[in-house]
């Protein structure tokens, strides 16, 4: 008699959350310690836009890659 333990499924939204929390800090310092990139194009906004547009995006990607990884968790052959 052979028993299988049945697979248990990852919940998504740990996963999702995490991604979202990494990518939000990661993109977030990126912003604040990389090289200023408008030098010579002569653009002016305010210098708190592009660590909040950078921790946005890697918000919106972070949480992107751990849907992905729970969903390679969960597939199914």
């Amino acid at each position: 008699m052979s028993t299988k333990r049945p697979r248990s499924n990852p919940k998504p939204l740990p996963f999702v959350a995490t991604g979202a929390i990494v990518g939000f800090i990661v993109f977030g310092v990126i912003s604040w310690i990389g090289p200023n990139r408008n030098e010579g194009f002569d653009i002016t906004y305010d210098p708190s836009a592009a660590p909040g547009y950078m921790s946005v995006l890697g918000l919106l990607l972070g949480a992107l890659v751990g849907a992905v990884v729970v969903a390679l968790l969960t597939y199914r052959k």
